[in-house]
């Protein structure tokens, strides 16, 4: 009996970086790693367009995966890396190998200070600070899990970089990764919930176009 073909996995949305005025004297860049969902933070946030979620295609995806941390980079300047390390609940397949292979390349790649932390040590920290639910949060918040994760996971980055106790209550948080997202704004809250407006998109500064110039220019 033939086996049946899975279906292709539709790409990630596309999105835009928003603008940066520079007053930002440290800023850590945050990723909530993931093979489908990978949230990425500092400044803006977003779900990454290009994660390395096929193993098979590693030679392909490793320069557009770069390409878009680059851009990153290149446009708000990190300090340093936070990024939570990937513990497995089960048989999860390759996802592992892949987050694995991820934190691994941007370890090797930048030259920053660079800080892997697991779910538990920010999660049960910051539940516990402000007595909140961070599961009750996911369904308020008008962003996706993975970048307000990856938000929450700056914030402690940034605290531990400093050594000191920052204040970022829920609704501070859910209040700025609404308005710095750079994806439309999920329907939460018993309405549809529009994203702030923003200049027309410039199409040369987009980031899956951007990604695939500069990963071809790599070739």
């Amino acid at each position: 009996m033939a086996r049946r073909k899975k279906k292709e996995r539709k790409p990630n949305k596309d999105y835009e970086l928003l603008a940066y005025n520079g007053k930002s004297k440290v800023r850590v860049l945050a990723f909530d790693p993931g093979s489908r969902n990978m949230g990425v933070e500092i400044i803006a946030n977003s779900i990454m367009t290009h994660p390395i979620n096929d193993l098979v295609r590693f030679g392909e995806l490793r320069p557009l995966f770069f390409a878009e941390v680059d851009l990153w980079i290149a446009k708000y300047r990190p300090r340093a890396i936070v990024a939570e390390r990937f513990q497995t609940r089960g048989l999860m397949g390759p996802l592992i190998e892949q987050v694995s292979i991820m934190l691994g390349l941007l370890a090797g790649r930048y030259n920053l200070p660079i800080k892997f932390i697991t779910a538990a040590t920010w999660k049960n920290k910051y539940q516990d600070r402000y007595r909140c639910d961070l599961k009750v949060i996911y369904k308020e918040v008008c962003v996706e899990a993975h970048p307000f994760d990856a938000c929450l996971i700056g914030a402690y980055g940034l605290e531990a970089g400093l050594g000191k106790a920052l204040h970022h209550p829920p609704d501070i948080m859910m209040a700025q990764a609404e308005e710095r997202s750079c994806l439309p704004l999920k329907m939460r809250r018993g309405q549809k919930v529009q994203a702030k407006p923003r200049k027309p998109r410039n199409t040369k500064s987009q980031v899956r176009s951007q990604v695939k110039s500069k990963a071809r220019s790599k070739k």
